[in-house]
C-alpha cells in the first residue's frame, strides 16, 4: 500500500482504509516486524534526520550551484518572511537537487523574501508516519516545528507534496503552508511573474497528478494553470487524471522498499502518457519524478519520452 488514496476515492460507500493500514503497520513496528530493506533508512533517519544517512551540514549543499543572481537566505543567520522547506530527497539526491535550484530560482526571481533551515531541517516525516514509525515521526515533527517557529517566518513554501501534506495536516500550529504550484499560479495571476512562450519544438506535455498533492489535498488546478500560462505550450490530459490519477508507486517509503511486481506501476503510467499523445510528463513531486524517469528507461522509451518537474519547466520560462 502506497497510501495513495485511490481505493478510498473509488469506493462507492466511502470506506476509509489508510488509517487502518497505518495502525496495522504501527503494531508491526512495535513488534519489530520491519522489512530488511527499510531498516537501514529508518536507522539513518533516526541518526541523521534523512534516509540516506548523510551529514546534516551537507543538507544545503545544493545551494552552491544556484543560477547567477539567485539567492536564498540561511535562516540560522538571517530572518526572512517565507521558509522554503526543501525536505530530504531534494536536499540529498543529485537529480532532485535540480528541483531545489529551480524552486529557489522561481522564488527569488518572483521577489519572495525566502530562506531555508539548512542543517536545522529534518525529514518532514510524511513517509515515516505512513510506514508506522510513529515515535520517530513525532521526533522529526518536534525538531522541525521548533526550528520553523524559532525562525519567525510568516509562511512556508515547498515543492514536495509529501512535505506539503505533513506540514499542512500533521504539524499543528505552523504558519500557512503553500505548494510551489500555488505560489506560481498566484504570482502569475497577480502579474508578479511573467513567463516566456514555448519555443515550438513539437513537444506535447501531460501533467501527472501526485497523490499527496491531488487526492490528499485537492490541489489539481494550480499546476495546470501554471503550465497553461506558458503561451503556446501544448498540453493533453491522460485518461486517468485529477482525482482518478494513477499512483506511480513512490509513496509510503516505497522508494526504499522493493515490492515484487509483475508490472511496474510507473511503466503503466508512462504508457498512459504515450497513449494520450504526450512525449513529456510533467509532475510536481520529486518522488514521482524519480519513478517516471526510471519507468521511461524500463519501458525502453529513452529518447522518445522525458519527465520534468513543474518547477524546472517554469524556471526555464521565467522572463
Amino acid at each position: 500500500c502506497t497510501t495513495c488514496g485511490a481505493c478510498e476515492q473509488e469506493c462507492p460507500i466511502g470506506i476509509e482504509y489508510i488509517d487502518k493500514i497505518v495502525d496495522l503497520r504501527r503494531g508491526m513496528v512495535d513488534e519489530g516486524m520491519v522489512p530488511q530493506s527499510l531498516q537501514k533508512p529508518l536507522r539513518a533517519l533516526e541518526k541523521r534526520g534523512n534516509p540516506w544517512g548523510k551529514m546534516e551540514k551537507k543538507r544545503a549543499d545544493w545551494t552552491k550551484d544556484l543560477p547567477e543572481g539567485v539567492t536564498v537566505k540561511d535562516l540560522a543567520k538571517d530572518s526572512a518572511e517565507a521558509l522554503y522547506f526543501v525536505d530530504s530527497i531534494t536536499s540529498y539526491d543529485d537529480r532532485m537537487q535540480e528541483i531545489g535550484r529551480a524552486s529557489a530560482t522561481i522564488l527569488s526571481r518572483a521577489g519572495a523574501d525566502v530562506g531555508i533551515l539548512g542543517k536545522q531541517e529534518k525529514d518532514s516525516g510524511n513517509e515515516i508516519r505512513r510506514f508506522g514509525e510513529e515515535m520517530l515521526f513525532q521526533t522529526m515533527k518536534e525538531m522541525n516545528t521548533d526550528a520553523i517557529l524559532d525562525s519567525g517566518v510568516k509562511h512556508i513554501i515547498t515543492a514536495d507534496p509529501h512535505a506539503y501534506n505533513a506540514l499542512k495536516n500533521d504539524y499543528p500550529g505552523l504558519p500557512p503552508v503553500e505548494h510551489i504550484s500555488q505560489f506560481i499560479t498566484r504570482n502569475v495571476k497577480s502579474g508578479a511573474m511573467r513567463l516566456t512562450g514555448a519555443n515550438g519544438d513539437g513537444k506535447v506535455y501531460t501533467y501527472h497528478d501526485p497523490c499527496y498533492l491531488g487526492r490528499h489535498n485537492d490541489v489539481y488546478e494550480d499546476p495546470r494553470v501554471a503550465l497553461d500560462a506558458i503561451d503556446g505550450l501544448k498540453r493533453v490530459e491522460m485518461e486517468r487524471c485529477r482525482d482518478r490519477s494513477f499512483c506511480c508507486c513512490g509513496g509510503g517509503l516505497m522508494l526504499f522498499y522493493e515490492p515484487e511486481e509483475e508490472q511496474r506501476m510507473g511503466v503503466l503510467r508512462v504508457e498512459m502518457a504515450a497513449a494520450a499523445g504526450a512525449n513529456v510528463i510533467v509532475t510536481a513531486c520529486p518522488f514521482c519524478l524519480v519513478n517516471m524517469e526510471d519507468a521511461i528507461k524500463v519501458a525502453g522509451l529513452e529518447g522518445e519520452m522525458e519527465a520534468i518537474d513543474l518547477s524546472e519547466l517554469i524556471a526555464q520560462h521565467m522572463a
